[in-house]
């Protein structure tokens, strides 16, 4: 009777999914309604799960919960795993990425003790994800590597095609192009091999990304390209991440016109699906493109959604007002006051002309209203001296902050990290049952590092120097985002070591990337340092 009850449910919970995948969806749970094995049963509503992230995200966890339940009641270890990594992907798309993470690790759990080599590679991959959106690109390299020469052993040409796409992606953000270049370019021949549209979309919208970075035309074709297929997948959240791209490029460019309508379409389906990521990012980009249009309201509007979305996903809530929108409005005020001393000046050459027995009186009034203007003026002038003077007093007082919230959170995780080489040190000598103990409280402490310290000191250093990018860019065109990221670190006289600690970058990496950026500031004297010519932008 309680098995009646339960499958009575779970129809009911089928029947309610939406029309635009009912053919995929009706075929799986058509068999889930004929099996009786409770085994089947569970890998299907696992494949369920798997299928629905495309087009509805949030319907992952009830399939993904009632095969987790079955699976326990059963002891089936293998769809209890898989049940893990659904969840896992359900919370990381909700922005949860602690309680995602924790679900991947009880899934690679399993899958060791199961030596189920293509579950530990998914682990792996899983687990990786997390470590990108968080910004630690060498734990995420690191895992995206061990899943994929497991791939490569098993040849599993779509995980092959995956993993090295997401190889791609970590050599990009490390500036690694050439490397990055390979992977993608691998990525694709592989997902073309097999058909695989998906893979194939998304390794065309990083492709697409890495060639706007460098200047490649061909950028926008590969990010059309992504959209028409996620199209012809129905794969809305895909969809809306190619819209992005695409108004992105535009951006990039600055053609706002044709950037605003496909942000809005990915903000408007992001909403639909709940990406909290994508919301994040789209509502700065339209900031960006309405300030861009000069439609300051509209520009504040989305900018005010961009901090609530930080809110959500627990990063900086308190973000000031768009200086740059301040400084216009008072460029608007200081045009219209040019504007009026002019046409009062044209006013009063009219009035000495007309009659000498009024030039006097016409004089004294004059006069009178002139000096009236320039006391005003004076009191304006002072005012703007003693708002430019706490204005002054208010960046030094900042930055000072920003540079100690910086160095705790530096020494923090220096200090995790050492305590972590500590405990895998010593963690061989103990026994197995020790051990799992031991990379339990390794986890805990990766998860307590700062990973999102540069986007803290991104967030931070905008309000501070609002400028900063735009003075720079507009005299230097040709950098990349890394380069100008690079450039604020160096603004602020940090060294290779901090900045390789805030990025997640090798200290390598850090000193090839200062070479090149100094070749493109075309810094030719070598005794200037470039902290020393970024601070007077």
């Amino acid at each position: 009777m309680k098995r009646l009850i339960y499958t009575i449910l779970l129809m009911l919970m089928i029947v309610s999914l939406k029309a635009q995948y009912a053919s995929l969806l009706d075929s799986l749970t058509n068999r889930l309604m004929q099996v009786e094995n409770d085994t089947a049963r569970v890998n299907i509503l696992n494949q369920l799960a798997s299928e629905v992230f495309f087009t509805d995200p949030d319907e992952i966890i009830d399939y993904a919960e009632s095969a987790l339940k079955i699976s326990e009641e059963i002891d089936y270890q293998k769809g209890i795993a898989q049940a893990y990594n659904n969840l896992g992907i359900y919370y990381r798309v909700k922005g949860i990425y602690e309680k995602a993470i924790d679900y991947f690790f009880h899934s690679l759990e399993i899958m060791e003790d199961l030596n189920d080599k293509e579950g530990i590679a998914r682990s792996y991959n899983l687990i990786g994800i997390i470590y990108y959106y968080l910004n630690n690109l060498e734990l995420s390299l690191e895992y995206y590597q061990k899943a994929l020469v497991l791939n490569e052993k098993q040849d599993d040409k779509k995980w092959i095609a995956g993993n090295s796409n997401n190889i791609g992606m970590i050599y990009e953000r490390m500036g690694e192009y050439d490397l990055a270049l390979e992977y993608y370019l691998k990525s694709i021949e592989m997902s073309n091999e097999i058909d695989n549209k998906n893979w194939l979309a998304n390794t065309y919208g990083n492709l697409g990304s890495l060639y706007m970075m460098i200047g490649n035309p061909t950028s926008l074709g590969l990010f059309q390209k992504r959209l028409k297929l996620k199209t012809e997948q129905k794969d809305t959240a895909g969809i809306a991440s190619a819209n992005n791209l695409i108004g992105n490029y535009f951006l990039y460019n600055k053609d706002y016109q044709n950037a605003l309508p496909y942000l809005l379409k990915s903000y408007e389906l992001a909403q639909k699906t709940d990406q909290l990521s994508l919301l994040n990012l789209n509502s700065q980009k339209l900031s960006q493109v309405y300030a861009g249009l000069g439609n300051f309201e509209k520009a504040y509007y989305y900018h005010k959604q961009f901090k609530l979305y930080n809110d959500s996903l627990d990063l900086q809530s308190n973000t000031q007002k768009i200086m740059r929108l301040t400084l216009q409005n008072e460029f608007r005020k200081e045009q219209q006051l040019e504007e009026l001393e002019h046409q009062n000046n044209k006013i009063r050459q009219t009035l000495l002309a007309l009659s000498m027995v009024l030039a006097i009186a016409l004089i004294l009034y004059l006069y009178w209203r002139q000096r009236s203007k320039v006391k005003q003026h004076l009191l304006r002038q002072e005012k703007l001296e003693i708002e430019n003077r706490t204005l002054q007093e208010d960046l030094e007082f900042k930055d000072k902050l920003l540079g100690d919230n910086i160095n705790y959170l530096l020494n923090k995780n220096e200090l995790l990290t050492n305590v972590i080489e500590k405990l895998n040190g010593i963690k061989t000598n103990l026994k197995p049952e020790n051990q799992k103990m031991i990379n339990g409280i390794i986890v805990e402490l990766q998860t307590g590092i700062q990973d999102n310290t540069w986007e803290e000191f991104e967030l931070r250093f905008n309000q501070i120097h609002s400028d900063f990018y735009n003075q720079l860019i507009a005299r230097f065109p040709g950098l990349s985002a890394n380069e100008t990221r690079l450039s604020a670190f160096l603004k602020l006289n940090m060294t290779t070591k901090e900045i390789a600690a805030i990025t997640g970058q090798s200290i390598k990496s850090i000193e090839t990337a200062r070479t090149r950026l100094r070749k493109k500031l075309n810094i030719r004297n070598k005794e200037q340092s470039l902290g020393e010519f970024l601070s007077k932008f």
